[in-house]
Parts: C-alpha cells; structure tokens; sequence
C-alpha cells in the first residue's frame, strides 16, 4: 500500500481509532500487527523474510547479552544481515558485474538470476546493525521484549523508505508507549499534508512525467530540454523523498511517537560536508557513526581520511542500488569531500543572515549537486555520459520548454521559503493554540488539503521504494 492511495488511508484510519482507544500493551500489539499486514499485502513470502531477520537478529542479541565473548555475536549478527541485503540487492549485480570476465576466460555463459528486490531492506538491515553496535558499545539499554523489538524494526511508517531510526530514537517511546497529544495531531496533520502536496503535486504532476521523457529520448533531446530535465529530477527527488519523509513522520506523530528530521532544505548548503548534513540525514549519521568513524575517520592524517571518505561514500553510493551509476555518483560525492576538506572548517547550517560569498557557494554547489543527479537517475553510465555530452556540447539557442521552467524556478524559490516555515513553526503553533477556534480549524484545513492530495493522485510509487 502506497501512502498516496485511498486504500491506505483506509488502513491507517482504522489503525489510528484502535489505537487511540486501547491500553498501552494492546497499543503495541496493534502496531506490529498492523505493520506485518502492511508490508506482507505486497508480496507476502518476503514477510516470513522479514520475520526471519527479526527473530534471527534477536536470538543473536539476546547471546550476545549473556556471553563472555559479545563481539562474536555482534559480528554474527552483522555478517548475517548484510548477508541477506547483499544476496537480495546486489546478488544479481555481481553477476552481471562478472559474467563477461568469466565468458571471456572459459567460454561458459552465466545465467543472471532474477532476484526480486524485498521492500525496505536497505532500510531495515541498517536499523538492525545499529541497535546490535549501540548495545554492544553500551550506549542502548538492552531490549529483551521481543515484540518491542519487532515493531522496532517494523514499525510500518517508515518501514519501506525511512527515515532510518536508531534504538535510543524510538525504543525508549515504545517502553513507555504512545503519547497524543493535540499539538502532536495537528503537527503530524500539517507534516502528511504537506507531505503529500510534495509528493502528488510537485514530483508526480509537475516533474515526473518531463524528467521521464528527456532521461528516456536523451539521445535525441536538446540541450535546453536535458538541462531542464537535470534540474527538474534534483528537486523531483527531493519532493518525493522529503515528501515521503514528511508523511511518515507526520504518521508517527498521530500514532503518538516523534521520528527523527531527515532533510533541512539540503540544497540551501554551502559545502559537501554541509549537504550531506541536510540531506537524508539518518543515512548520512548511519554512515558516519558505524562505518566511517571505525574506518579511523580523520584520526589518522589527511590521507587516510580522503580513503576513509571515499570508501564511504563509494558504499553509501553502492546501498542506493546495485548500479555501477551509484557507485559513480557515490564517488564523485566522496571527490567532492575530500576535495573541499583542507579548505572549509566545519560550519553551522546556514542561518537567516548570510553573506554575499554564502550564496555564492550555495549556487556553486546546487549547480554541481544537480550534475551528479544524472548518474543517480539514468539507466546506465554510458547513457549518463550521453546526457551530460548532450548538455555539453548542445545548442542553447533551441526552444526552451518555458513552462517546465517556470516549475523549475517555482521549485526553487519554494526551497528557501520551506525553511522559513520550519522556523517560524514554533511561533506559528503558539498563536494557534491561544487562539480559540484555531486548532480546529488548522487540523481541518491540513485534513482537506491532505485528502485533496490523495483523490488527485495516480497512485506513483515513491523513488526510494525499491532501495
């Protein structure tokens, strides 16, 4: 079930009255029932996979509490989970990746096996590894209730595409069980609305449908047309996933639980480092915490730390997908880092006065940051190369798609003012709630704008719903 679909609102409404209107335990109870049935109505044999890797992960968790030698279960626990996400993400991959080379020594043709790819276990796998790591290092009180656990890791709004949640973030709320509170409802009403504005208004309606058309017909296209089409997917991909974002915290809010933030108008950055500080947040705080600070992080010189970002970043690239298009865009990024590294000291994330040099390099790195997209989104290197040689060597003095870009700077002067909004939210909510009729009237308005959305919607999948 999509979020953008009368169907699962259907769901989600009975869910929401069952658990506004039972006891703590039975709260619980419901919400993993309810996020098993959501993610097994898709294809319901990667359910018992997805039971396997909890039940799995909590037997290893469980010895590794007990035992003298922990580390043996940790690592255990980790080999099995990346296991499983490397046979199912990349398994058919790496076949692809070697059957020329093992044609061209022996002769032999490898059949490529065509693996379906379960929903969320980018997601979930990296959920799992965290809370065993944090309760290895001691910074999470075990978890002995397997249940709490279950929903911990299937917890059905952020189940398929985030954010990604560590235990200190979400296992401590589940202990003391759902808290409603009026202002939680109408933040979680305004965060599915304009969650579902994003995703149905903006990535499907007005970007999708161009963006589709030039990456498909690149080798024909004009240069206009494949500029256009560069821009448009940067901001298509952040109002789908943001969008996504916005729903499933909003969702949780509902619930009676508080995500973490996962995006902060990433494209307002002045450097890398700074991007990637705004931009899929929990994946990037993943990425540092359990894979680039044990690499040494920059404890070790300046030339560890450029192998140290680069790994990172080739395997962030990597846990997009199985393409050697991500792996590029994973490295160009880490290039980006290191490259940027001797020159910046680290900076806070830009406030309301910045200079004149601040915005210079805001556009800079928006620039190249809409570059790097093609790689993401094109089908295969060779046809990114022909986009991006298309725009290089093309001529700007054919039509322009004018409306497409009036979408495009529509887009861009929205990003600004979505920040502004995010902090005023605070001062906006406290004239609501001294007002009499404003909360009724905020929550109805944000219900009618969130319905408006669902009846409007064609139902289009989210982009990171097959990561």
């Amino acid at each position: 079930m999509l979020f953008n679909t009368i169907q699962f609102w259907v769901f989600f409404l009975a869910v929401w009255a069952a658990v506004r209107y039972l006891r703590t335990q039975q709260q619980l109870t419901v919400l993993l029932g309810a996020s098993l049935i959501f993610y097994g109505l898709w294809v319901p044999v990667y359910l018992l996979l997805l039971l396997f890797t909890i039940g799995l992960n909590f037997v290893l968790l469980q010895a590794m509490l007990s035992s003298d030698q922990p580390r043996r279960w940790l690592a255990t626990s980790i080999v099995a989970t990346l296991g499983m996400l490397g046979y199912f993400k990349y398994g058919e991959f790496f076949v692809e990746s070697v059957a020329p080379l093992v044609e061209l020594a022996s002769g032999r043709t490898l059949a490529i096996p065509d693996i379906l790819l379960p929903l969320g276990i980018s997601f979930y796998s990296f959920q799992i590894i965290a809370v065993s790591v944090d309760t290895y290092r001691g910074q999470l009180q075990p978890i002995r209730s397997f249940s709490r656990y279950a929903l911990f890791v299937c917890f059905f709004p952020q189940l398929i595409a985030g954010p990604i949640v560590r235990g200190a973030d979400l296992l401590p709320q589940l202990e003391r069980g759902p808290i409603s509170t009026p202002q939680r409802t109408r933040r979680g009403a305004w965060l599915i609305a304009s969650g579902l504005a994003k995703k149905v208004l903006f990535a499907d309606f007005l970007l999708a449908h161009f963006v589709a058309t030039a990456f498909n017909r690149a080798p024909e296209a004009t240069a206009p047309i494949l500029l256009v089409a560069a821009y448009s997917f940067s901001f298509q991909i952040y109002f789908d996933f943001s969008g996504y974002t916005d729903i499933a915290r909003g969702l949780a809010l509902l619930l009676g639980f508080e995500l973490p933030f996962n995006f902060k108008e990433p494209y307002l950055s002045r450097t890398p480092s700074e991007f990637w500080r705004r931009w899929h947040i929990t994946l990037s705080t993943w990425l540092r915490d359990y894979l680039y600070i044990p690499l040494g992080g920059n404890r070790h010189g300046r030339g560890r730390t450029a192998i140290n970002l680069m790994i990172t970043m080739l395997l962030g690239g990597l846990w997009h997908g199985a393409s050697w298009t991500f792996v590029v865009w994973g490295g160009l990024h880490g290039l980006l880092l290191v490259v940027q590294r001797p020159f910046t000291r680290r900076q806070a994330d830009v406030t309301d006065s910045i200079s004149a040099l601040d915005v210079l390099r805001i556009v800079v790195l928006f620039h190249l940051v809409c570059l790097l997209w093609v790689f993401f989104r094109a089908d295969s290197f060779d046809a990114a190369s022909v986009f991006i040689a298309r725009i290089a060597g093309g001529d700007f003095a054919a039509e322009w798609p004018m409306f497409q870009v009036l979408v495009v700077v529509l887009c861009a002067a929205l990003h600004p003012l979505e920040r502004v909004a995010r902090l005023r939210s605070r001062e906006w909510q406290a004239i609501v709630a001294n007002s009499r009729w404003g909360p009724l009237a905020e929550g109805v308005a944000a219900g009618i704008l969130a319905a408006l959305c669902v009846a409007a919607s064609s139902g289009g999948e989210f982009i990171y719903f097959q990561f």
